[in-house]
């Protein structure tokens, strides 16, 4: 073979291990930059979801809001309606026109109020436009959703909704109702009639500058957007109303998507041409190592450069992405994974670490009176406060709303994050100046611990939230740390507040008795009525662990009232078997107390069941006396007969004062007081006073809660009249109460 032969073969066996060597370099750069670009893009469009995602959670929030604060015109109406029933028994169409323009103000989006008497429309506001709703029978109307709509708000105390529907006089809009009824009687109802295009508007959903397309649909019904959106659903929200629900679906704005995209092909160029550039200097080093090292210089400088600006870029994503828009701080996705990974340090570490949350107290009072611009340089200041304290290695963020949350790694202890708590709550004592005026705004904060309170980050987020609850219900301005009795008692109170209502509707409230005995005699002369609940799963349940919580909800009016129809109707039964009278006491709430209708529904009881008012006395307690508003209601009742009797005496800040002046029969001496006896000599001399007062101005004086022999001699040795406690009796059901009357009634006659 001849030279020249051997050396084009030899040139074509180097030529062709380079281009496989080359072809391999390739796929395999290619596939490597293919997956981290791919991952980049998953990247962004899940910080876009979840960017997209709370902005929607935001919007329904919001909706929900502006759609209850509507909802709350109907209450407004029925306590007005009722108030003048009670005041002059109808509704005079002048005064009901006057409070329907001064009601309604500038409220945008009222299309009509409206009166119903017996379901037909009696008082419409404003008539102009509305002339053809009077006359209205809801329970003749055409249309059988308006029947049926009727027929059931007159069956509930609750507000019901009708709607959306085309309106007569244009636009989309629902209407809210609500039954009244006047102590057992149906009246009929009242009606307010609103726009939809308002409520949007005021819930910012026509906002163009949001992040997020929207569609808004009500029962079935497409309020705004493009209906498409509701087609499988990526993001829906949905807000519960008092009957029904309405629905948010969304979807991230073009323009983000399209971002995303540009800067995923931004990437792969990039990437491109850094593959080009590898596989020319793996030729350039293959064919010419002596122009190696000088080409790589110069490119490698150039890939460096293009590198940076990638992560320059990326980094400006992330502070996007991290950022709080109005304070600057973290937000709530920085919070949650930057929690986790404390977490995660402390397990390692084994040392413990804080969550605190904190919540501003006034914060609504700011954005309602002076607008929300003025709430966002509120919150700034507030970020910018917390920044300048709080500089030993915690981390702040905003949660949002008026919601902080601090971290604190590497929490020495309790009382590290109690001079932490106290620094922060200081911080809040200096007024807030906007507008040129001074704000003083303070803040509620919870603690959480890792890992006495929680070891994950669902678990110390609930128990800080709920600790900083706490701290509010206990009068704000303050820290409170977690415990496992907070939970507990949570959740029990929203059963017995869920069961309330229920036990009314099924009976199952009992009256038991404690005798009231006259000291020197050892004769009963009266009896205390206390209610008890038995639960059909829980078996009783104590009256002050639901007590308080009928009074916060209103139902201590319908429990109250029933109480007293129960002991009515047992006195009579006692009667009726043969039993003498006896005087019978009853406790009336501060709520029972503020209803207009009071004594008229007391006396409507009593003489249902043929009972004179001397036969009740009623028992209130020392601050619901003291109110300057009451004492013409307790000078009718005691006008009428009834026995007036001051609870639980001497454990609030009476006057003397006002003690002559009221138009009282008697004083109950706290059992605090007589547990005192022959324990502590103030407990002793408090007592000799209130007797000596009590008789000075011509008051029975009983004590309660007598349940010793020593407790007993002193009382009589110092004159009280009238004893209650287990030294006699303790409550006990109205048989053997009757078996009791019965028996000294054998005594006296017999």
């Amino acid at each position: 073979m001849s030279k020249p032969h051997r050396y084009a073969n030899l040139l074509y066996s180097i030529s062709a291990r380079l281009w496989a060597i080359l072809i391999a370099l390739a796929l395999l750069l290619s596939g490597v930059l293919a997956y981290f670009t791919d991952a980049y893009r998953t990247r962004l469009v899940k910080e876009v979801y979840r960017n997209s995602e709370y902005e929607l959670a935001a919007n329904a929030s919001a909706l929900s809001a502006a759609i209850g604060s509507k909802l709350l015109l109907t209450n407004g109406i029925q306590a007005f309606t009722l108030s003048e029933l009670a005041r002059q028994q109808r509704i005079d169409h002048d005064r009901f026109d006057l409070f329907s323009l001064a009601f309604i103000g500038r409220i945008k989006g009222i299309r009509n109020i409206s009166v119903y008497p017996d379901g037909v429309a009696r008082y419409v506001f404003p008539l102009e436009g509305n002339e053809r709703l009077l006359g209205l029978n809801l329970f003749e109307h055409k249309d059988e959703a308006v029947r049926a709509n009727a027929l059931r708000t007159k069956l509930t105390d609750d507000l019901t909704i009708l709607g959306p529907m085309e309106l007569a006089q244009g636009g989309v809009g629902f209407l809210s109702r609500q039954s009244i009824y006047l102590g057992d009687r149906f009246w009929g109802f009242v009606s307010v009639v609103l726009d939809i295009s308002p409520i949007l508007q005021e819930a910012d959903l026509f906002n163009a500058d949001k992040g997020i397309d929207i569609a808004v649909r009500a029962n079935g019904r497409i309020l705004k957007g493009d209906p498409s959106l509701f087609d499988s659903p990526k993001l829906l929200e949905q807000v519960v109303l008092p009957e029904g629900y309405w629905e948010i679906a969304a979807v991230p704005k073009a323009i983000k998507l399209e971002s995303i995209r540009l800067k995923v092909g931004t990437a792969r160029k990039i990437s491109a041409l850094s593959v080009l550039l590898v596989l020319y200097l793996a030729y350039v080093l293959l064919t010419q190592k002596t122009k190696l090292r000088s080409l790589v210089d110069e490119r490698t400088l150039h890939l460096e450069d293009a590198i940076s600006r990638l992560e320059h870029k990326e980094h400006a994503v992330r502070h996007i992405a991290y950022s709080d828009a109005v304070t600057g701080l973290y937000n709530r996705t920085y919070f949650n994974e930057h929690l986790a990974k404390s977490i995660s340090d402390s397990e390692k570490s084994g040392q413990s670490m804080a969550v605190l949350f904190l919540d501003l107290d006034q914060f609504k009072m700011v954005n309602d009176t002076i607008g929300h611009s003025q709430g966002d340089i509120l919150l700034r200041e507030v970020a910018r406060r917390l920044s300048l304290a709080l500089t030993d290695g915690e981390t702040v963020s905003r949660i949002g709303g008026d919601e902080f949350t601090v971290i604190v790694p590497e929490a020495a202890g309790q009382e590290q994050i109690k001079q932490l708590a106290h620094r922060i709550r200081e911080l809040f004592q200096h007024p807030f100046v906007l507008m040129e005026t001074e704000y003083f705004i303070t803040t509620s904060i919870g603690v959480a611990l890792y890992p006495d309170h929680g070891e994950d980050v669902t678990t110390l987020i609930r128990n800080a939230d709920t600790a900083m609850y706490r701290a509010k219900e206990e009068g704000k301005n303050q820290y409170r740390f977690y415990e496992s009795s907070l939970s507990r008692d949570a959740k029990q109170s929203m059963d017995i507040k869920n069961s309330l209502r229920r036990a009314i509707e099924r009976d199952e409230f009992a009256v038991h008795y404690q005798p009231q005995i006259e000291a020197r005699s050892g004769k009963i002369i009266g009896l205390e009525a206390l209610i008890r609940w038995y639960h059909p799963k829980q078996g009783f349940i104590p009256p002050g662990s639901f007590i308080p919580i009928a009074e916060e909800t209103g139902l201590i009016v319908p429990i109250g009232e029933r109480v007293l129809q129960m002991v009515c109707a047992q006195s009579r039964a006692w009667r009726q078997a043969g039993l003498p009278p006896i005087r019978i006491a009853v406790n009336l709430s501060a709520r029972q107390f503020s209803q207009k209708d009071l004594v008229q529904s007391i006396k409507r009881i009593l003489d249902d069941n043929g009972l004179d008012p001397h036969d009740i006395e009623l028992e209130i307690t020392e601050n619901m006396a003291m109110k300057d508003e009451m004492q013409e209601s307790l000078q009718e009742m005691k006008d009428m007969g009834f026995t007036i009797s001051i609870d639980d005496f001497g454990t609030q800040y009476s006057s003397l004062g006002y003690l002559k002046r009221l138009p009282i029969h008697k004083i109950k001496i706290d059992r605090s007081f007589v547990n005192g006896i022959s324990k502590d000599p103030k407990d002793e001399a408090i007592i000799m006073a209130m007797l000596l007062i009590a008789n000075r101005l011509h008051l029975t004086v009983i004590a309660e809660g007598v349940e010793t022999n020593e407790q007993l001699a002193f009382l009589q040795d110092n004159d009280c009249e009238e004893i209650q406690g287990y030294i006699f009796h303790k409550p006990q059901p109205a048989e053997n109460i009757a078996a009791l009357l019965a028996e000294q009634a054998a005594k006296i006659f017999g």
